[in-house]
């Protein structure tokens, strides 16, 4: 009888053994768990840091380009070199009439005088 107490004692104390591995395994499993989502969260939060920080960026720009150049400045600025544009080319057809002209005036001046 005492050699069944003492092997229930052994069987007792390797099933209790057993079990206290298993658990230590899924407590480890589980903190691996954690800290492979801690790291996945940690990636997230510092991508949407440097998205907040991008967009902060971009909406200071955006201020700044504003404050700067408006739509009315940007339509009459657009007309205002259309009509420096247009202006050249009329000097230019003056100042080549003129040149046909003195030309025409040359070529005849002998039949006009």
């Amino acid at each position: 009888m005492s050699e069944n107490i003492d092997d229930f004692g052994r069987e007792y104390g390797r099933l209790v053994l057993k079990e206290l591995e298993r658990l230590n395994e899924g407590q480890n499993e589980m903190r691996r768990d954690f800290d492979r989502q801690f790291r996945e969260l940690n990636e997230k939060m510092s991508d949407f840091k440097t998205t907040e920080k991008d967009v902060e960026e971009l909406k200071e720009w955006r201020e700044k380009v504003t404050e700067t150049w408006s739509t009315t400045q940007m339509q009459q600025s657009k007309n205002e070199i259309y009509k420096q544009k247009n202006q050249w080319q009329k000097v230019t057809g003056i100042v080549i009439a003129i040149q046909v002209v003195w030309i025409l005036i040359l070529a005849f001046k002998d039949k006009l005088f």
